[in-house]
């Protein structure tokens, strides 16, 4: 089944591209000047051309309108806005299955299910370890400027702490780590994170997810209704038939996961072949993304080192026979080209325990 990627214009506008311009515009941005770069205009976006033409963009639209909005507009409280608003009245009826689900871990599961209505421009990878859940944030569709990848975080971490307190009535403990430095707005986190409340913040980390103790996920939500979330699913079965659950950056990552975890065969030639494409066209397609090839094999391990070596606390040894290396001396070299530092060092730094 194909995955979507950057250029692929799948993306319902009204989900999000038109939340977004409508918050920058009543902040005294232009339309037109929000749309530089994509092809449209604000014209392209009235009702009656919506309702005529159903409207859909790419996440390349969607990412140069973030890029212009986080130029053009002051304030830096737009990606937490649109965040607010997203769940559930902007996803239709995944919205109400969403609202109907178990628990919070079911609530995630559907999000990943449909990653392209849910979080098209971000995966989202749950791992657990001891009494603990960790909600992983990665790139859907490969790389990003830093104003983008500060808005859409933002979004996502406004989304899902809304979604959870909406669905749990208070926030349960727990805690940020973002993979780049502190931002001058940071009060605009205070605001609308809770984080005087019962979330912890951590900038400048080397990793980018949230902490939520496992007991947590699985609280059952006593006003749930299963009929009302199975009906929603069927219907949104029925009229949605676009072959695209999620990106095709997500299967690429999901496929070499496996491969390093079974430590099976990880060269270009042997991916391209499993996707059904010539090594000539995975190394376009990818480069399209502003990827290459040896650079996701490197972004998957240091992600795994890193979750292995700060949170899981294995050593030097296990995580280099874990990640296919030959020897520790290998796994060293390659931790510090990825991360700056020696394995030992981000040890001594970082604990999440």
């Amino acid at each position: 089944m194909k995955g979507y990627e950057r250029y692929d214009e799948v993306l319902d506008a009204q989900q999000l591209l038109l939340s977004l311009i409508d918050l920058a515009r009543q902040r005294g941005a232009h339309p037109d000047k929000l749309l530089k770069g994509t092809k449209l205009f604000s014209s392209d976006l009235s009702k009656k051309n919506l309702a005529k033409n159903g409207l859909t963009c790419s996440a390349n639209t969607l990412l140069t309108v973030i890029e212009n909005c986080s130029k053009l507009v002051q304030g830096n409280e737009i990606s937490f806005l649109l965040g607010k608003r997203y769940f559930p009245s902007q996803l239709g009826l995944l919205g109400q299955a969403l609202m109907n689900c178990r628990h919070l871990g079911d609530m995630l599961r559907l999000c990943q299910c449909f990653q392209l209505d849910c979080f098209p421009l971000m995966n989202l990878q749950l791992k657990h370890y001891n009494k603990n859940s960790y909600l992983i944030f990665q790139s859907a569709v490969g790389k990003l400027t830093k104003n983008q990848q500060v808005f859409i975080t933002e979004f996502m971490l406004s989304a899902l702490l809304g979604a959870i307190k909406y669905r749990c009535g208070v926030l349960p403990q727990l805690t940020m780590h973002l993979d780049y430095p502190e931002v001058q707005h940071i009060e605009q986190y205070h605001v609308h994170l809770n984080m005087k409340a019962n979330v912890n913040l951590h900038f400048d980390q080397q990793i980018c997810m949230f902490t939520i103790a496992s007991e947590q996920l699985y609280l059952p939500f006593n006003d749930s209704a299963m009929s009302l979330k199975t009906i929603a699913l069927e219907q949104i079965s029925q009229i949605d038939t676009r072959p695209y659950p999620i990106s095709f950056i997500q299967q690429i990552t999901n496929y070499l996961n496996q491969e390093i975890l079974e430590k099976d065969d990880l060269s270009q030639e042997g991916c391209a072949q499993h996707f059904g494409y010539s090594s000539a066209t995975l190394k376009r397609k990818l480069a399209s993304h502003q990827l290459n090839y040896q650079g996701i094999i490197d972004a998957i391990r240091s992600q795994q080192a890193i979750f292995q070596l700060i949170v899981c606390q294995h050593s030097n040894e296990k995580i280099a026979g874990d990640l296919y290396f030959n020897d520790v001396s290998n796994f060293r070299k390659a931790f510090k080209r990825w991360t700056g530092m020696t394995p030992n060092t981000m040890r001594e730094q970082h604990c999440f325990n």
